[in-house]
């Protein structure tokens, strides 16, 4: 009897989470956040391949190219 209520439980756990994240896809919320991730890793790639925080002289190509790779994922 308690793996019946296990799995009726875990049916009910999926289906809330389907429709959370159907809600939260339909209200555009889940773009927005992808987004503003995207614009954080490359703000995160410029900081790094520039050397801004660390006076780096030598840019690293695979940084550069790495994130030339994620810019043009994007458009």
């Amino acid at each position: 009897m308690k793996a019946h209520r296990d799995g009726i439980a875990a049916v009910f756990g999926l289906i809330l989470g389907v429709v959370a994240m159907a809600g939260t896809v339909l209200t555009d919320e889940y773009a927005h956040a992808a987004g503003a991730e995207a614009r954080g890793y490359d703000a995160l790639f410029h900081v790094v391949a520039t050397g801004e925080q660390c006076d780096a002289t030598a840019i690293p190509a695979v940084l550069v190219a790495s994130n030339e790779v994620n810019r043009e994922g994007r458009r």
